[in-house]
């Protein structure tokens, strides 16, 4: 005990002032009723710390020895507490946050508590006077150290042994006060400005929805000062008193502590015009001084048009100089025929409809409507125009068919697609590969040129049965659809055909007539066959020619009575193209002995 003695005396006697946020002191004390008894041990520092280092000592009655004796273990957190509690404590407060139970704890008031960093041999902070007994406790403010609770004051950075200064800089709570144990709060660790910004820097709401409103939110509220800000409209295509109207107050007040959301709403007019989507720009603005703004100070507040505008497809071109829409996301109801196939193939549409005075894509992520398409129906689409890398689209919500097996228009003959041929039926005469394909690939595209060195796209979608296909000719008559795909403005580029199918690619003939002939698909019995096969059509064919799936002509010859021999062939799969005065046609069958 002796050598305690000259320890805790030597240190106490010649500590010196510590540098700031520099080592553990403590943070709270509580001596309440009965064994509600609980110390905690801040870390102010910017690191973790090992508890090893450090020692608490209790001197009891006035005692210049320790009675009792603490070597913490573990590891502190930078701007956290360790909780020392008595086992028999009954306050929540206390159980809940303790990190370990102690009789360090053994205290009634007048007893002296010292915290030791081993390691310096540093006394770094007590509690009482060493060696004097106060009676029941030390004065500490408008308290004590016996009944009452103590937090160590905000502004308090270290510990110190004098305690004439100490018994000052805590805050004095009542008995058994146990809502302030676990944590500690220290301008060593200031906290965060309180940070307010819109929950989203967009919105979107329905013209019909009658309502709307827009979230402010506020991170690290203050838990001492109140925060203002005020929302105000700042811009936007929408009028206030007849697109909107605010109805509630736009100047918003968190309370300390508070963390809860405020809103701003309005009420949305709802009108029977198609026109574009509105907008109302919103900024935060007049915040008070302890706060800053968040990411999101601004904020848009779309509202989409209901109303959809009737119209032909013609009058829902609207371009700009980029050849981009300027009526885009705007809505409107659009009737035409269905030409092709849905190029989407799956889940979701892609398709073409033409009326008397353009073409359109028609497009949904989704299928819409339960609508398969099939071309020749005459429907009626509502969506928004949307755009995709140069392509205008109809983004549909419904679909209504109205009639089906409507004749198509004959294809529009032309020498290179552009963009007066975005979603028409065109025809492309005498042109030939420009590249290496000899199969028509898988979604890809395959370069063409013609006689004045054009060249160009033709794109085979996986949806069509031409994919895997031998190119078969030379020289060919392509009929499709026309598409683009172009990444940027101006979108002037990336033009393309669609084929609809392999019918839509016959070899082409030097005789003006033959540039309009039929090009049909046709079907074949027996499929499969051994010996020979009868073609089912009512053209009366008169040249045939069969090729394998690497494009190889294997048999040619002059058709009679729709039928052929195809005896001498080997087991496999064969296309069958043929050939009359105003007609081309295509087959597949197989061969199986």
């Amino acid at each position: 005990m002796k050598k305690i003695y000259i320890l805790l005396v030597g240190l106490v006697l010649s500590i010196s002032a510590s540098a700031q946020c520099t080592d553990l002191f403590f943070s709270e004390y509580i001596e309440g009723s009965s064994s509600n008894k609980a110390l905690e041990v801040y870390n102010p520092t910017n690191a973790a710390v090992s508890l090893d280092d450090y020692v608490i000592y209790r001197c009891n009655n006035g005692s210049v020895t320790a009675t009792d004796s603490l070597f913490p273990q573990g590891t502190l957190a930078s701007n956290d507490v360790f909780v020392i509690s008595n086992s028999s404590a009954a306050k929540a407060g206390i159980t809940s946050n303790s990190d370990t139970t102690h009789t360090m704890t053994f205290y009634n008031g007048d007893d002296a508590v010292i915290l030791i960093n081993k390691a310096t041999g540093d006394t770094l902070d007590i509690i009482g006077v060493i060696g004097v007994d106060p009676g029941s406790g030390w004065t500490v403010g408008s308290g004590a150290t016996n009944n009452f609770t103590l937090v160590r004051n905000y502004n308090v950075k270290n510990g110190t042994k004098d305690w004439s200064t100490a018994s000052s800089n805590w805050d004095v709570y009542a008995i058994d006060e146990d809502s302030y144990i676990g944590a500690h709060s220290s301008s060593c660790h200031p906290p965060a400005a309180p940070e307010v910004e819109f929950s989203n820097g967009s919105y979107f709401v329905d013209e019909n929805a009658g309502t709307a409103s827009v979230e402010v939110t506020i991170a690290s509220p203050s838990a001492t000062d109140t925060t203002k800000v005020e929302v105000s409209v700042t811009g936007g295509t929408a009028v206030d008193g007849t697109d909107y109207s605010i109805t509630s107050s736009t100047m918003l007040v968190f309370n300390p502590g508070d963390a809860a959301s405020q809103m701003v709403t309005m009420s949305i007019t709802d009108n029977a015009v198609a026109a574009a989507n509105t907008t109302i720009e919103l900024a935060l603005i007049n915040l008070s001084s302890n706060a800053e703004f968040g990411n999101d100070s601004t904020s848009m507040v779309t509202i989409i048009n209901d109303d959809y505008q009737v119209s032909t497809i013609a009058d829902a071109v609207m371009l700009d100089a980029d050849l981009a829409p300027t009526n885009e996301d705007m809505k409107y109801e659009l009737t035409g025929i269905v030409y092709g196939i849905d190029m989407d193939g799956n889940n979701g549409l892609s398709f073409t409809i033409i009326d008397s005075t353009d073409g359109i894509n028609i497009f949904n992520f989704n299928d819409v409507s339960d609508y398969v398409v099939t071309e020749g129906d005459e429907i009626t689409a509502r969506g928004r125009i949307d755009f995709y890398n140069g392509l205008l689209e109809l983004f549909v919500d419904s679909i209504k068919v109205n009639s089906q097996g409507n004749s198509l228009k004959d294809p529009i003959q032309i020498h290179v697609p552009g963009e007066i041929h975005e979603s028409d039926f065109v025809q492309l005469n005498k042109v030939w590969i420009a590249d290496t394909t000899t199969v028509w690939p898988n979604n890809g595209n395959v370069l063409v040129t013609n006689k004045f060195q054009d060249t160009f796209q033709v794109r085979i979608d996986r949806d069509t049965d031409i994919e895997g296909m031998p190119v078969a000719y030379d020289t060919m008559t392509i009929v499709g659809i026309g598409g683009q795909f172009d990444f940027s403005a101006p979108y002037d580029e990336g033009y393309q055909v669609f084929p609809r199918s392999i019918a839509d690619i016959i070899e082409y003939v030097n005789n003006p007539a033959s540039t309009k002939a039929l090009s049909l698909e046709v079907s074949v019995y027996p499929n499969p066959a051994s010996s020979s096969i009868t073609v089912v059509s009512s053209v009366k064919w008169s040249k045939y020619a069969i090729y394998n799936t690497i494009g190889v002509k294997v048999q040619e010859g002059e058709m009679l009575n729709n039928s052929l021999n195809v005896g001498e062939l080997t087991n496999g799969n064969y296309i069958l193209r043929l050939g009359s005065a105003n007609a081309a046609g295509i087959s597949q069958f197989i061969i199986n002995k």
